[in-house]
């Protein structure tokens, strides 16, 4: 009786295993496919309120030219599903960007809806 015990319960225990290896690498698997798409900042105004428009930015797969520096938008990556696909892709308004000022004329980028989100701010020029 006690042997029986102990063989389902050896069972039981490979069981719950395999099933944390299986879910564990799919968690793994899963960000490996994820699709991002790049956006710098084309606004002539930097304001805080025309940062935050998804209509100021524009698609620009190979841009770059970001120093890092919290002072003026420059480039955003942003997980496919907050970008619209059809012809050239642009910013889905869902994706909430959130600016904050760094002088009263200057924002630069600090979060959104996608909390994955890449970003890249720039020295105010």
């Amino acid at each position: 009786m006690y042997t029986a015990i102990k063989n389902v319960s050896k069972g039981l225990m490979a069981a719950a295993l395999g099933l944390v290896l299986v879910f564990g690498g799919s968690a793994f698997k899963a960000d490996s496919k994820r699709v991002q798409y790049t956006f710098q900042y084309t606004g002539s105004d930097k304001s805080r309120t025309e940062v935050e428009k998804e209509s100021n930015w524009t698609y620009s797969p190979n841009a770059a030219g970001c120093d890092e520096i919290q002072q003026e938008a420059c480039l955003i990556r942003v997980d496919a599903s907050f970008v619209n696909t059809s012809g050239t892709p642009t910013l889905d308004p869902s994706l909430n960007l959130i600016a904050s000022p760094h002088t009263s004329t200057r924002a630069y980028v600090v979060s959104s809806d996608d909390g994955d989100m890449d970003i890249e701010n720039k020295t105010a020029q």
